[in-house]
Parts: C-alpha cells; structure tokens; sequence
C-alpha cells in the first residue's frame, strides 16, 4: 500500500507542485493598478448589486471585456469576500487548469514524459507564473483556448465549440482565433489518414455564436448605441488601428516571447530545428502540425495588429512548453531546472510590496487606503481620484468615488446620481473641492506639485506615482476667503 502511495505521488509530483506555486500567498500584497484595481471593484460592484448583466465600475456602465472575468471573480468574492487572494483566485484556479490540460494534450500526442516536462515547464515559465497570479483576463482566456485544443486531441468535438465560445466570453476573438489555426493546422496534415477530424462545423460554428456573443447580443437589444462600440471601437479598432494607444513596433513580440519563456527559451532552438527540417522534407506530423498552428499563426496575427501587450503571448506558451519539453530524455534534468526556478518565482512574488515605489503608476494604493481608514472623520468626506486610474481605492474603501472624466470610461449617457461624480477635468476638480468640504482624494505626484500643493493641499502618504492628499488643513483657509 505504502509503495502504491509512493508511486501515485511520484506520478503527480509535478501536479501537486504546481498547485502549491500557483495558489500560495495570493493575498500578501495589494491589487496593482490599473488592471487588478478595476477587474476586483467591478467584481465587487457586481457582487453586490447582483447585476450580472450590465457591469459597472465605480457606478458607470463598463463594457470593455465580456463578463465572464467578473461573473468569475464576483462568485470568489461572494464565497470569499472582498480580498485580494478572492479576487485572484479565479486566475490562479485557470492556471492550474491550463497545466493540467497541457499535460493531457501532451501525453495524448507524445508520451507521459513529455507531458510531465510540459507542465513543469509551462508553470515555472516567468511569464506564466506572474498572470496567474493577476486578476486579468489572460489565464482565464488562455484555459478556455487550451481547453478548445485538448477537447479537439480528444475528440471531444462539441466541447472544442463549447470552450471557444466561452472563451470569446472571456476576451474576445483570441480565442477562437488560436484553435481553429491549430485544428486546421492538423485536419491539413492528416488529410486522407484515419488521424483526421469530422467536426461539425456548421452546427459547432452556431454553437461558438451563441455562447460567444449572447452577452453582446443582449446588451445591444438593451441600448442600441453599444453595437457600434463593440463592433467598431472595441473589435476593428483594436486590431487594424492605434486608437488604443497600444501601437508597438512589428518585431515587438519577438522579445516578449524570449522573455516570457524564461528559463526555458533557449531550449527551444532544438525543437524549432526539427520542426524546420521536417517541414522542408515534408513530414510534418499533425502532432508537430497542431503545436505550430497554436503558435506561430496567432504570432503572426498578433504581429500584424495595431494593439499590442506583453499578455497577448500567454495563450501560446502552453504550445512551447510541449515543443520544449519533447526535446527533454526525461523529467529528472526538468525538475532540477524548475524547481530552484519557482522557488526564485516564489520568492520575489512574496517580497514584490517592496518594490512598490518602482511600479509608479502600476503600484497599488491599498497602503494609501489604509492611511486613509486612519484619519478622523474620513467616512464623512468627499472620496476621489484625479488624473489617475486607481480604482482600487473604491475597492479597498467599498465606496463609489468622485473621479475625472478621462478616466471613468463612459460609454452611455450619465444619470444624474452620476454626472454629480465626475469632473470635466483636473481644473474642475480641484476648483469643485475647494469649497471648504472635507475631501481625500488620489493624484499623481505632479499634478499634486502643480495644482494641488499651491493650494494648501496636504500630500498623507505616497505609492508609486500615486499620492494620497487631502484639505483637511486648507479648509479654514478657503472658508475664510
């Protein structure tokens, strides 16, 4: 029995190891801004409400990821509460998944070996490592995308439609796009062998529809103007054009990618070597097929648009942490690469709130919030943010917050209860708060120095290029003007 136990232990090392990097010490540090501060207050906003259709941050209808992200992080924070390791549970829980599905494709095309190295691979990969432990979209987007490809190796057809549509649920195009190039890249290699896959595409393409885009479809019915939005601003846009403001140059992925395979990257030459001489020979396997289709056609895709963040790879990695993994004899050289590197992972995860002052707008400002719960009367004053996206504070406070316009994201027409909570501008702001009422409120450093200071505003405690400030001590000054 005690023999048995070892050797299922042994088998599934790599499983449980992976579980405890992914899950540990989720909540020792704040939400970051911009990304985690928003996901977790419209998560929060919709737990609380329980409006699950329309999402909301700060009070105002937001509408630029579907909600499969929120409805996600709503339930942890439901189940949870209102805390950062809730709100990052769902990613962590995705990237946990993604590995396991890894190691399930793996072994279906390879054998259990490779599929062992796969997973220790994929989750002792930098980039993997640190969106798992983010609220973002991304890993819940990439284990939907993996979830697609093992359900195709598998021929579980009506899951592989299922899981891009709840996928496109999740962030968009991505994740029909990254399949169907690997399907497609396999169905064409095995042609006219027994290897190939009779999908039904017709009735699987309605299938991906319907899930995919019954939220969009909903919410237009609801307020017509929002097509437009999501057709032209949130999807052409996005894609073919700058309007973003996410323009890089064309060989901008080819660094990230480097980068976000650390430590394994350079391992990857082998693979990529192999892959190259068959293709010119001409005997590419659909195993090998699926693996480039995965990853070089979307590279390609994203190569060629307009928008372009270091995230946008994750959805890939899983695919070369395969290919590398093929190229290993056996697990025992991977463990010993892994594990010294998680632990380094680990390691700067857990002390990351000591580099907080580097992070400048990317900090978080729950230190600033908990300042803030320590002044006097501060449950009775004005709340709000000028010039900066820090909807953490409105997360940590619990609170909706007065904020400038540029930064509230309006898509609809404000109700009145709204429009009371959003300045035209900087200017606006300041003047509107300098009417002798109690406010806190969260700036950037220079503004703070060239608008807010000559005023006799009090900056209370920094965070990045974040300041928390004050009237407290100018009131008597305004009121006596």
């Amino acid at each position: 029995m005690k023999k048995a136990t070892f050797e299922l232990f042994q088998r599934y090392a790599w499983l449980l190891c992976s579980a405890a990097v992914l899950l540990a010490f989720l909540g020792t540090r704040g939400l970051n801004e911009p990304d985690e501060g928003r996901y977790a207050e419209i998560a929060r906003e919709m737990a609380q409400s329980g409006d699950w259709l329309v999402p909301t941050l700060n009070g105002f209808e937001h509408f630029q990821k579907p909600p499969l992200i929120y409805w996600l992080t709503a339930l942890s924070i439901r189940v949870f509460g209102a805390n950062e390791w809730a709100a990052r549970l769902p990613s962590a829980l995705a990237a946990l998944g993604t590995v396991w599905l890894t190691y399930l494709i793996a072994r279906r095309l390879c054998s259990e070996t490779v599929a062992r190295n796969a997973a220790l691979i994929l989750v002792s990969s930098v980039e993997f490592f640190a969106l798992a432990r983010l609220l973002t979209p991304d890993m819940t987007l990439t284990f939907w995308i993996t979830a697609a490809i093992a359900a195709f190796v598998h021929r579980r057809h009506w899951l592989f439609f299922v899981a891009m549509g709840l996928g496109f649920l999740t962030k968009g195009p991505m994740a029909v796009v990254v399949p169907l190039s690997a399907a497609l890249a396999w169905q064409i290699t095995s042609r006219g062998t027994p290897e190939v896959r009779h999908l039904p595409w017709g009735r699987g393409t309605l299938v991906v529809l319907g899930i995919g885009l019954s939220w969009f479809i909903m919410l237009s019915i609801q307020s017509p103007e929002l097509l437009s939005y999501f057709w032209k601003y949130e999807l052409v846009q996005r894609f073919a054009s700058r309007t973003h403001g996410r323009s890089q140059p064309w060989w901008f992925f080819l660094p990230v990618i480097t980068l976000a395979l650390l430590p394994w990257t350079f391992f990857l030459v082998k693979p990529l070597r192999t892959f190259w001489h068959r293709w010119q020979e001409g005997t590419v396997s659909p195993p090998q097929a699926l693996l480039a289709g995965w990853a070089a056609v979307p590279f390609v895709i994203l190569t060629c648009s307009g928008s372009k963040l270091v995230t946008y790879v994750l959805p890939l990695l899983p695919a070369l942490a395969i290919a590398i993994g093929s190229s290993f004899a056996s697990t025992r050289r991977v463990w010993k690469i892994a594990v010294p590197t998680m632990a380094c992972w680990l390691l700067a995860a857990i002390n990351v709130d000591h580099f907080g002052p580097y992070f400048a707008r990317q900090a978080s400002v729950k230190d600033l919030a908990e300042a803030l719960e320590a002044e006097a009367n501060s449950e009775d004053a004005i709340l709000f943010t000028c010039g900066v996206r820090a909807h953490g504070l409105a997360f940590y406070a619990e609170e909706l917050v007065s904020t400038t316009k540029g930064d509230a994201d309006i898509v609809l027409p404000l109700a009145p209860a709204q429009s009371a909570r959003v300045f035209r501008n900087a200017r606006h702001c300041l003047d509107t708060l300098s009417t002798g009422e109690l406010a806190y409120g969260i700036v950037d450093q220079e503004r703070f120095a060239s608008s807010f200071k000559p005023k006799g505003w009090r900056a209370l405690r920094t965070e990045g290029d974040f300041v928390l400030i004050t009237n407290r001590d100018s009131r008597s000054l305004v009121q006596t003007r």
